[in-house]
């Protein structure tokens, strides 16, 4: 009784367990480049704190907002008079005393007063201004957002690209270490039946192992480019993750080196600097408005409370007195001392600083657009001549081992040509890598890794 009565208990812990295993399962760990860039705006770090300084920006666009609104405040005291300050007047005879000073009470010992007051602001010039600098400070940190989006951008692919660059170079040595092995078998059989000298195994043998040992290094360092990976994504380091696009996918070609005009404004830091400007001019014309006269209106209702009884002050129906007042205030600037023209002045300098950096970087940015296509030029030819040399250097190995099995090749030959061929792939992987990194580095000057 009590089995049947679990069975369906049982079996639907068992599908729960399935079903987040299957969860877990499903979860994403395999990225193409572009989706591991989405993960680490997403998860990262540094775009989190940039969203949060967005977020922040707007707190402080409604925070300058509310200033033009209606500020309302309520106050009460209470005070207890336990030593009642005298007034003196100079000759008592006026109120039935004695000539001379007669010092006097003339409030009770206890007292209250509440107030409600309502200020609003009708007009000034400063907060008009504020209203407008506060959105381009909202405008400020979403330009730093995007700089630091671009270098996630940019960090990302870079790690992604040498993960691959390390995983194809360790399968290449993969093969070659089975190659070899295959080869140092055979040898084996030949110098069993005397057809090979044994000098001729241990040489193979000898270039097996250091083969066998760069594999190695090869693998750790495909771990390190993973591990590295994983932290620009701010992704799990101990989760699994796999990589779905291949080097052959990311391979580029000619055409990246069609520029075409610069389009300053896609620069993350170029646009910063524009609204740097504005946020500059803002300042300059805060300072001028403070010329202008400000203008406001208040309310006030409130009570006042006095009697030498504490029971009557707390009392709401004691002895205790309305007032109310409404008015407006107006404020006219009229001389400070040319304070504010010296403030404009400062600012006005601040605002031709920024216009000559904004000359200044269009010049960086042209310059580093010119330093990037030459790179990308260099390494474009840099990979086909690697690649041209990886195709000789296979073609000299293969003739070397087929003279050396035809018998009139020598071990030595055939070493040397193995060792050739190994230095082409490893160069060649370092050309494709310096080649992707430079299409990197090109956009990134473009500013078209931000999309």
């Amino acid at each position: 009784m009590f089995t049947q009565l679990n069975k369906p208990v049982i079996t639907f812990g068992l599908l729960l367990v399935l079903l987040l295993a299957g969860v877990r399962v499903q979860a994403q760990s395999s990225f193409s480049v572009d989706e591991a860039v989405k993960y680490a705006l997403t998860n990262s770090n540094t775009a989190k704190n940039a969203i949060l300084d967005e977020q922040s920006a707007r707190a402080k666009v409604r925070e300058i907002t509310t200033i033009g609104f209606p500020q309302v405040n309520a106050s009460y005291n209470i005070s207890n008079n336990y030593i009642i300050q005298k007034v003196i007047i100079p000759d008592g005879t006026a109120f039935g005393g004695p000539p001379g000073p007669l010092a006097l009470e003339f409030q009770p010992q206890y007292g209250g007063q509440a107030v409600l007051s309502i200020n609003q602001l009708i007009f000034d010039g400063s907060y008009i201004v504020g209203l407008q600098a506060a959105q381009t400070y909202r405008e400020l940190a979403s330009r730093a957002s995007d700089i630091s989006r671009t270098q996630i951008i940019y960090n990302v692919k870079a790690a992604y690209y040498s993960v691959l660059i390390a995983r194809e170079s360790k399968l290449v040595l993969d093969v070659n270490v089975a190659r070899l092995d295959s080869i140092l078998a055979e040898m084996r059989v030949l110098l069993a039946n005397g057809f090979i000298e044994k000098v001729e195994v241990d040489r193979t043998q000898l270039q097996r192992n250091n083969l066998f040992t760069e594999r190695e290094k090869a693998s750790r360092t495909a771990d390190l480019t993973l591990a590295l990976l994983k932290f620009q994504m701010n992704y799990p380091a101990k989760e699994a993750i796999e990589l779905r696009d291949q080097l052959s996918q990311v391979i580029i070609n000619n055409d990246v080196l069609n520029i075409g005009a610069t389009d300053y404004n896609k620069v993350p830091e170029f646009k910063l600097m524009l609204t740097q400007k504005r946020a500059a001019e803002l300042e300059l014309k805060n300072v001028r408005a403070g010329y202008l006269p400000s203008l406001g209106a208040q309310a006030t209702r409130g009570a006042l409370a006095g009697s030498n009884s504490f029971d009557r002050v707390m009392n709401p129906g004691g002895d205790w007195y309305a007032f109310g007042a409404v008015g407006l205030s107006i404020q006219v600037p009229i001389f400070d001392s040319f304070n504010k023209r010296f403030q404009a002045q400062q600012k006005k300098i601040g605002v031709l600083k920024v216009e000559n950096g904004i000359q200044d970087m269009k010049r960086v940015i042209d310059l580093n657009i010119d330093q990037a296509s030459s790179s990308l030029r260099n390494a474009i030819e840099t990979t086909e001549n690697q690649k041209s040399n990886l195709l000789l250097a296979e073609e000299v190995l293969d003739i070397s081992r087929k003279k050396y099995a035809a018998g009139v090749g020598s071990n030595l030959e055939v070493i040397s040509a193995e060792s050739d061929y190994r230095q082409a792939q490893t160069n060649y992987f370092a050309a494709v890598y310096n080649l992707l990194v430079a299409k990197l580095d090109l956009e990134k000057a473009k500013g078209e890794l931000l999309r």
